[in-house]
């Protein structure tokens, strides 16, 4: 009976180069000089044999290596900073403090702190070069009591390093002046544009903290500002159009004395925190005060209209939740529509000493009342839509 095993072809005569030489012979052919090449000049090629330990040895280094890889990247010791020191992603060097700028011109920055904002490649096209590629980075200082400065450095390609250093010798030259009202926040509000960045900042009372794009929120720091709510619409990723629009807008405000300089007005605050009282904050000195004749209709805007050019960020309304046009959720509303005038009744009528409590006898007896008033004539009778005269009540 056949196999049914396939067949397997096996060569049993192969004899090769290899095969005919024995060991001596062949390591004999790798250390020794033709004739030829002995006429030539050449040398003797002396080849030694690893020994165990040496194998052994080469072999560790090897693992050791291949270790120290993850992934095809070398393990770097990183320093682990405090989740309050690091940046805007994680340990990279943008949003971190940098220290104080160099000196210039003898002049030191001991209380300044810088802040990177933006590190990008930029490049530009050239006649003899072709494209350049360069490193840009945005970088911010300040001494957080009013005084700041940003610029932007530029270095050859990856060289972030020497980009942020040229930044802060940069901005160390540009620094500029802002008035901080209370020394925390600003004058008023501001509305301010650059390219399609528009920013919207209102100030806030003391202990609010800063509401903003994470870049505002490092420019607000260097410069001193602590309660600010800036709404930013547009591009949001354009740092440096973001960064030259807010700092625009804290350079044209203008304090509550300069306004009342310019006016000729007194310059009053109604804060919530005194029942909206009015408070006068600033006086005009060397100006004429104008008298109620002279008042103008622009005169008498409000500040926040005044300053925000008829401007106002957009407030997208709250979504309705799922349930707001269900039918047992409607029936539900339209059985509570009689009383939703109810609780601002309740809250008048205890205001004005009509009803002592809000319980169902002390509503009674303010009814009963009332009904004998109207009835003797002490009080007259409201007529509104749809109660044109009063009819009496037939006696029985």
């Amino acid at each position: 009976m056949a196999s049914l095993l396939p067949l397997v072809q096996t060569r049993s005569n192969t004899v090769n180069f290899f095969m005919r030489r024995s060991g001596p012979e062949l390591w004999k052919t790798l250390t020794s000089v033709s004739k030829s090449g002995q006429k030539k000049g050449r040398r003797l090629l002396s080849i030694a044999e690893q020994t165990e330990d040496e194998i052994r040895d080469s072999m560790g280094g090897v693992k050791k290596i291949l270790e120290e890889k993850d992934t095809g990247k070398k393990k770097r010791n990183r320093e682990k900073l405090h989740p309050m020191e690091r940046g805007f992603s994680g340990t990279q060097l943008v949003g971190q403090k940098l220290g104080a700028p160099p000196p210039v011109d003898g002049v030191d920055f001991d209380d300044f702190e810088t802040y990177c904002l933006e590190v990008k490649r930029t490049s530009n096209m050239t006649n003899v070069f072709g494209r350049v590629h360069t490193m840009s980075a945005l970088v911010v200082t300040g001494n957080g009591r009013g005084l700041a400065g940003y610029a932007v450095g530029k270095a050859p390609i990856h060289r972030t390093t020497t980009a942020i250093i040229n930044g802060m010798g940069m901005a160390s030259r540009k620094i500029f002046h802002v008035e901080l009202h209370e020394g925390r926040t600003i004058y008023q509000d501001f509305y301010a544009e650059c390219r399609n960045t528009r920013v919207f900042a209102q100030r806030r009372p003391r202990g609010f903290g800063l509401t903003c794009h994470p870049r505002l929120i490092k420019i607000c720091e260097a410069i001193g500002i602590k309660d600010i709510y800036v709404k930013v619409e547009g591009s949001t990723k354009n740092y440096l159009a973001l960064t030259h629009a807010f700092v625009t807008g804290l350079l044209n405000q203008e304090t509550h004395q300069q306004l009342a300089e310019r006016k000729g007005l007194h310059v009053v605050e109604m804060s919530p925190s005194r029942h909206f009282l009015p408070q006068i904050v600033a006086s005009p000195i060397s100006a004429e005060l104008k008298t109620e004749e002279t008042l103008e209709a622009l005169d008498r805007l409000n500040l926040d209209d005044f300053y925000g050019e008829g401007r106002y960020p957009l407030r997208k309304p709250k979504a309705l939740p799922f349930f707001s046009n269900l039918e047992g959720h409607l029936d539900a509303r339209w059985r509570k529509h009689p009383f939703r005038n109810q609780e601002s009744t309740m809250i008048r009528l205890i205001a004005d000493n009509m009803v002592p409590r809000w319980t169902r006898d002390a509503r009674a007896a303010w009814a009963e009342q009332r009904n004998e008033r109207m009835t003797t004539g002490v009080e007259p009778m409201p007529l509104g839509i749809g109660l044109s005269h009063v009819v009496p009540k037939k006696e029985d």
